[in-house]
């Protein structure tokens, strides 16, 4: 875990741009789940409860990494082109997707933060395929030597957290930003763009495709809210 931590600072100090780095960020912990399924597959586990250890807390250390790091690559690929209000609703709708699953599965996401051990056996420890039919698989794992289905929903419980800071944080840096441009257009003057939009986005493809900014690292949406703001223009 470790070794998968140092390995994801070293693709966030040498990728620029957002969806890159979140899309090497998921390859890289994929790699470090796939060690660690190797080395389940040859490990038996001392009791029940080395079992439980394992998949209520050292599997989901992995996998809500994966789960929100994929999770974030999604939203931020369909992130909406409009002014901020537009992308701030976008936004909230994704923290309101976290707040229906967290409702969802209330009793589980209970569970896990009061520390409870009462059902650890029963939510974490591998069962026999024939028990599966009886639970609602919304998500899961195929490989049912490497899991119990609840570790899963735990994985995304831990992962969500991560997520709706991530949403937060983006938000933020909306605003600031917003904020800024509102600054700088006191002091220097609107600067609104008179013509047709066609030509605007003739423009900004021209100057995305030519790598005209950030030695080319920046995404064409991330380049088109920058001139729809500089312009003011939707």
């Amino acid at each position: 875990y470790d070794q998968m931590e140092n390995n994801l600072d070293e693709v966030n100090l040498d990728e620029r741009d957002i969806l890159q780095r979140l899309k090497n960020s998921s390859l890289t912990i994929l790699s470090s789940i796939s060690k660690l399924k190797n080395f389940t597959a040859s490990y038996e586990f001392i009791d029940v409860n080395d079992e439980i250890n394992f998949f209520k807390n050292i599997k989901p250390k992995f996998s809500s990494k994966l789960i929100f790091y994929q999770k974030a690559y999604e939203i931020q690929l369909y992130l909406p082109i409009g002014h901020v209000t537009d992308l701030k609703n976008y936004y909230f709708k994704e923290i309101q997707k976290i707040e229906k699953y967290l409702h969802d599965n209330k009793e589980l996401f209970s569970y896990y933060r009061s520390n409870s051990t009462l059902f650890d056996e029963i939510y974490f420890v591998r069962k026999k395929p024939d028990s599966w039919l009886l639970l609602s698989l919304d998500d899961y794992e195929t490989d049912l030597d490497f899991t119990t289905f609840y570790d899963h929903k735990i994985s995304k419980i831990v992962a969500f957290d991560l997520l709706s800071e991530f949403i937060k944080d983006s938000i933020n840096k909306l605003d600031q930003k917003n904020e800024l441009r509102k600054i700088n257009l006191n002091n220097t003057g609107d600067l609104i763009w008179t013509g047709s939009k066609v030509s605007l986005v003739e423009l900004l493809y021209a100057l995305q495709s030519t790598g005209s900014f950030n030695n080319g690292s920046i995404g064409i949406k991330d380049l088109a809210n920058e001139l729809q703001s500089l312009f003011n223009v939707d």
